[in-house]
């Protein structure tokens, strides 16, 4: 649905109470017309499983639909955990029974985003440890890629992904890439990237593909919009 703000389209948004980046990350690419609301679920600490999981973002979902948005995007992603594709499986279907939305979700976006581009090689900038990186790699591996490398930069703590410095993702996507990688990705929807993605592409001479574009892109492409905004790098650029 639309209102007089957007007027092509509106958005529910759903992170982390912890989240302090993916807010800022989609109003920097704001389409006029496109309007985006955002909904935060309590995150005490890491679920002990899965379903505590669900059970943390379930109150929320309650709201999500009340502005009566056009599409949701879904700013969590799962790649970090054990089988993150069912578990990616799974939240899709917790969130659409709940809500009767169409979803934008961030670990679907970040595969369609790559292959948009074509490409298998990758090389993968996490905030994970190293156990949620190997699971990041088995993720992307599962879904067809080559992993080149994975560079975790190690957050530790609710909020402290969101502090990690532009630097530091510099310099880890400076380990991940090699001759062979086609396409550099970023995950952790929590972690600064957005913003100097057409730098690092410049600096890279190859796409990047990071989580908060890629889901804004596939958000738009849900619902029709191909607006291209070429200063926010290749695939929202060019795709």
């Amino acid at each position: 649905m639309t209102d007089a703000l957007g007027d092509r389209a509106v958005f529910s948004v759903l992170i982390p109470a912890t989240n302090s980046i993916v807010e800022p990350d989609l109003a920097a690419m704001q389409l006029e017309g496109v309007t985006l609301q955002t909904f935060r679920f309590p995150f005490p600490g890491m679920p002990g499983s899965f379903d505590a999981l669900l059970d943390m973002i379930a109150p929320t979902l309650g709201m999500m639909d009340e502005c009566e948005p056009e599409a949701a995007i879904i700013g969590y992603t799962t790649e970090f955990l054990p089988d993150g594709i069912a578990a990616a499986d799974k939240l899709r279907r917790f969130i659409a029974e709940r809500t009767g939305l169409r979803l934008a979700m961030a670990s679907e976006a970040v595969p369609a985003a790559i292959r948009a581009f074509g490409a298998k090689r990758i090389g993968i900038v996490t905030p994970y440890l190293p156990e949620a990186d190997r699971n990041v790699a088995d993720f992307f591996t599962a879904l067809g890629f080559s992993v080149a490398a994975v560079a975790g930069l190690e957050s530790k703590g609710r909020v402290a992904t969101a502090r990690i410095a532009h630097a530091a993702v510099r310099g880890a996507f400076a380990r991940v890439d090699d001759p062979t990688v086609e396409v550099l990705v970023q995950v952790g929807t929590n972690l600064v990237c957005a913003d100097i993605v057409p730098e690092l592409e410049a600096r890279h001479g190859k796409p990047v593909v990071a989580v908060n574009p890629a889901s804004y892109w596939a958000a738009l492409r849900l619902v029709g919009i191909t607006d291209r905004l070429p200063a926010m790098g290749r695939l929202l650029g060019g795709h």
